[in-house]
């Protein structure tokens, strides 16, 4: 409205003789003195040059791979990238899946590095067989979900190859193999948590050991209630309140298990069967939580979107993405599988893996 030249004007009441409005200012209270006459209308005005726009869905930016979706296998591009892990010092990890491989780059740099793997699919000590999720240590070391290898990896800091430090690369059902690992957390003791995949279970193995034990879910037997996992995908470790996040990929879900004592599960965000309604998920790979409001961020990958549930809440907030369409433009994804925050949650990075590429959020 362009007679909006005054910074208290509250109201214009047009006269409907006339076609003409006159401008109020100075009137008693938030709203305006609206009083009804014959012949005029009266309405409250707003200078739209003053609104802000629509927070969400946010604008990413490319910080990995290529922005146009294509796939590669140079220094420079991605196949599928899964897993991630950001440092204080802005170094970013990408697992990158298709390309067997795990890469390190500088944000700003879209050229990076092979740190772990050889880019040729094996289960030696110097391949993997699709690396899912990935963790980092203080000391550089990389942790690598190695999961058509049914082991996790570790990758010492400048090492050309791995040891097998969870599971011993053949699949099955006791405490000792793994049987399709994703989801992966290290606590600051070198503690590993394992999402035993195909086995509907997390497993916990400490430092050294030869066999570790079921934490969540019941060993290959799938479920709906409290007690059972589903397909768990990926985990985040709150280390400081002794939770751990649980992505129930077929229970639609998020589960929340304490790690300090035995447990059933709490449903913090889906758990209302597969769909696109805001309290609903479709097959979410993974999740992180943020250390300052205790926000939950779901990688909601069939919905192509990010939810953020804030806590308590029976329904998500679509902060990235358009629910049930994938795309390749800033703002849309194509079935996320990793969604992680920095030290100081400034920015959300998103493992956009059916558009090969990393994306970059700035939190509002």
């Amino acid at each position: 409205m362009a007679c909006l030249t005054s910074d208290n004007c509250r109201t214009i009441t047009y006269a409907k003789s006339t076609s003409s409005c006159e401008l109020f200012i100075d009137t008693p209270s938030e709203y305006g003195s609206l009083v009804a006459q014959t012949g005029y209308v009266t309405m409250i005005a707003v200078d739209d040059r003053q609104l802000p726009g629509p927070l969400f869905p946010l604008h990413g930016i490319t910080v990995a791979g290529h922005s146009d979706g294509a796939s590669g296998n140079a220094n420079n591009a991605l196949k599928n990238p899964w897993g991630l892990v950001i440092t204080t010092n802005n170094l970013l990890y990408v697992s990158d899946l298709g390309n067997y491989r795990i890469m390190k780059m500088k944000i700003g740099n879209l050229t990076g590095s092979m740190v772990a793997g050889s880019g040729v699919s094996g289960g030696t000590a110097t391949t993997f067989y699709y690396p899912a999720e990935i963790a980092v240590d203080a000391a550089s070391n990389i942790y690598i979900a190695d999961t058509s290898s049914n082991r996790v990896m570790l990758w010492r800091n400048n090492s050309s190859s791995g040891v097998i430090v969870a599971g011993n690369g053949t699949s099955g059902s006791s405490t000792t193999p793994l049987n399709a690992p994703i989801g992966l957390a290290v606590d600051s003791l070198g503690n590993i948590y394992v999402a035993d995949s195909n086995n509907h279970q997390v497993m916990k193995w400490a430092v050294n050991a030869t066999s570790g034990i079921v934490i969540a879910g019941v060993t290959g037997i799938s479920g709906s209630d409290y007690q059972h996992l589903n397909k768990p995908y990926g985990l985040y470790l709150d280390e400081s309140n002794s939770y751990l996040y649980i992505a129930d990929y077929y229970n639609y879900r998020i589960q929340r298990y304490r790690v300090d004592i035995p447990s059933n599960g709490t449903t913090v965000a889906g758990g209302n069967g597969a769909g696109t309604a805001r309290n609903q998920l479709n097959g979410p790979y993974d999740v992180c939580v943020s250390k300052k409001t205790g926000d939950i961020y779901v990688a909601d990958k069939k919905n192509h979107r990010i939810q953020r549930w804030s806590v308590g809440a029976t329904s998500g907030v679509t902060i990235v993405g358009t629910t049930g369409v994938s795309g390749i433009n800033a703002t849309q994804l194509n079935g996320p599988a990793n969604v992680i925050l920095d030290m100081n949650e400034t920015f959300l990075y998103v493992s956009d893996i059916d558009n090969n590429r990393v994306q970059q959020y700035q939190l509002p």
